[in-house]
C-alpha cells in the first residue's frame, strides 16, 4: 500500500502499473490480485484513503501549534521543507491521481473528494476550537486546502519553495482576519 501511495502521488494513475507497485513493494503479483480482486482501481482507491489518512494525521499534529494563525501557516511551511528533500517528486498523495481521473473514474473521484473533505474538516475543527464561527471556519478551511494544494503544485513545477512560503504568509493573514471577524460577531 505504501508503494502504491508513493507511486500514484508521483506518477498518477495512468502512468502507474500494478507491476510497478508490486516491484516497488517487493510483493508477488498474486498478492495484488488476492487483496485487490477489483484490480488497479480498487488498489488506487485504497491508496488514496491511506495517503489521505497520513496527511490528515500530519495536519492534526501541525495544527496543534499556538496561536491558530501560526498553526495554519505551518502547514505549507512543512511542505516547503519536505519537497526539496525528494527533489520535488513527492507531493500530495491525492492530487495527481484526482486531476487525471476526475472525469474518467467515478470511484477515484469519490475517493479524492473524500480525502479533501477530510482535510477541510481537520482544519475547520481546529479553527472552531480556536474560537472561529463554524461558518467562517468551513469557508477558511476550504480556502486553506485549496491554497496549500495550489501552492504545492506551483512549488513542484517551479522547483522552488516560494509559492508555499507565500501561502503560509497568506494563510496567517487570512486566519487573523477571520478570527477578528469571529470575535466581532460574538
Amino acid at each position: 500500500m505504501e508503494a502504491a501511495v508513493e507511486l500514484f502521488s508521483r506518477q498518477g494513475y495512468e502512468a502507474t502499473g500494478v507491476k510497478d507497485i508490486a516491484v516497488a513493494a517487493s510483493a508477488p503479483m498474486g498478492s495484488f490480485y488476492f487483496h485487490f480482486p477489483g484490480g488497479k482501481q480498487e488498489l488506487c482507491v485504497a491508496a488514496l484513503g491511506l495517503g489521505a489518512d497520513a496527511f490528515a494525521a500530519t495536519l492534526r499534529r501541525t495544527l496543534e501549534i499556538e496561536p491558530v494563525e501560526d498553526a495554519l501557516a505551518a502547514c505549507p511551511l512543512l511542505l516547503a521543507e519536505a519537497l526539496p528533500k525528494s527533489d520535488w517528486a513527492d507531493g500530495c498523495p491525492v492530487a495527481t491521481t484526482a486531476l487525471e481521473s476526475v472525469t474518467r473514474a467515478p470511484a477515484l473521484r469519490a475517493a479524492a473528494a473524500e480525502a479533501f473533505s477530510r482535510w477541510k474538516d481537520v482544519v475547520g475543527q481546529r479553527l472552531v476550537e480556536a474560537g472561529m464561527t463554524t461558518e467562517r471556519a468551513e469557508e477558511l478551511a476550504s480556502s486553506a486546502i485549496a491554497l496549500i494544494e495550489g501552492a504545492e503544485m506551483l512549488a513542484r513545477v517551479e522547483a522552488d519553495p516560494a509559492p508555499l512560503l507565500h501561502a503560509a504568509s497568506t494563510l496567517r493573514t487570512l486566519t487573523r482576519v477571520a478570527m477578528l471577524e469571529s470575535a466581532a460577531q460574538a
